[in-house]
């Protein structure tokens, strides 16, 4: 049941306040005689409205209120004072410490009647809120747990080192990356669905099952990304989604010093050699647009000592507090032949962060292979 804290020096008043709560709400009461006995009950009976006199002994209206809202969990309890005072010089200053509203007396029951269910009603509101919000956040950040369970374990195979990052700009995202050796040559995607948040996380889970489907048939990367935007086209067909993914899949050959990709709309990819930046561009449109479209592969040469970068543009897009872009040639100038995955990930992260302080605009993954 709730319960609504009265703090009046007059127990007359008090008692006349307790009956009309009890008496038109229902509601339990506990009594205070001044301020300080007030601030001390507070915490152990957890209130759900406050109602005090502005006029008490001793610690008055304004600083008992002041002094409740420093509490843990009562920054937005309803506090409604009451006093005869007509300043309202006096009123404003109540309002400043945190007060909710001020009831004049002798106070009219009808009017405080109103008034205490307006602010009950809306104190409620804000506790569902509160806790639907929390859930809310409970079920994202498990969300977020089993999404990163579907991102590989590791990328060690073998004749290669490698390094990986991922980062959601909020608890779940879209990017995705996978690997997996099929004995004649090492896959290595790198995904990026449109938007953020839960709805792009729901569309990569689906991505990641129908492509781990197609993996299975030792397909080559163009007919990879083919059959994968076929099924994609079809799963949005005919909904209010408005949603698209970019992607690079690349096949490096164990036999032969090249590997092959494919880019449906992603951006470059780039493998880095002591001859410089080769780029990966993109071969055809993003995925789910175009049902029947067929890409073509190409073929780079990839040679030990040599490494494969892929990342999605939440790392180009980063803003600094200006608004100026991290972009491509701060990237390309950190891409450096003599860097291990791991130190060159290492290092576009220390670059990166501090440029957008810590803030990211979308979603971030970046993987690094290199071919020992």
């Amino acid at each position: 049941m709730p319960c609504v804290l009265i703090a009046d020096d007059n127990p007359l008043f008090r008692e006349l306040l307790k009956r009309h709560v009890a008496g038109t709400f229902g509601y339990e009461t506990v009594e205070a005689q001044d301020g300080a006995e007030a601030v001390a009950l507070a915490p152990q009976v957890r209130p759900d409205m406050i109602l005090l006199d502005l006029m008490m002994p001793g610690t008055d209206g304004i600083e008992t209120t002041r002094r409740i809202r420093e509490l843990p969990g009562f920054a937005d309890v309803p506090i409604v004072l009451l006093s005869a005072e007509p300043d309202r010089r006096k009123w404003a200053e109540a309002l400043a410490a945190g007060a909710n509203d001020f009831v004049s007396k002798p106070y009219h029951p009808g009017e405080l009647t109103a008034r205490l269910a307006l602010h009950l009603k809306l104190s409620l509101l804000g506790r569902e809120l509160r806790s639907q919000n929390a859930l809310f956040s409970r079920e994202r950040y498990l969300a977020g747990c089993v999404q990163r369970q579907l991102l590989p374990k590791d990328l060690d195979f073998e004749g290669f080192a490698s390094a990986a990052v991922y980062q959601a700009q909020e608890q779940v995202g879209g990017d995705f990356y996978e690997a997996w050796d099929d004995g004649s040559g090492v896959y290595m995607l790198m995904a990026d669905i449109s938007g953020h948040g839960a709805s792009a996380a729901m569309l990569m889970a689906v991505c990641k099952g129908l492509f781990l489907s197609l993996k299975a048939g030792r397909f080559s990367p163009a007919q990879i990304v083919a059959r994968l935007n076929r099924l994609l086209c079809g799963l949005l067909e005919g909904g209010d989604l408005d949603m698209f993914g970019t992607m690079v899949l690349c096949r490096i050959d164990r036999d032969t010093p090249v590997l092959e990709a494919v880019s449906a709309g992603h951006v470059p990819a780039f493998v880095i050699g002591d001859r410089g930046l080769t780029e990966i561009v993109s071969t055809g449109p993003a995925l789910g647009i175009i049902p029947d479209f067929e890409w073509t592969g190409t073929v780079t040469p990839f040679r030990p000592g040599e490494t494969l970068f892929h990342y999605t543009d939440g790392l180009t897009e980063l803003r600094s507090p200006a608004g100026e872009f991290f972009g491509d040639a701060r990237l390309r100038a950190l891409l450096r032949p003599d860097r291990s995955p791991k130190d060159l990930i290492g290092e576009i992260i220390e670059a990166a962060l501090p440029f957008c302080k810590g803030t990211l605009h979308d979603d971030l993954a970046m993987t690094a292979l290199r071919r020992l």
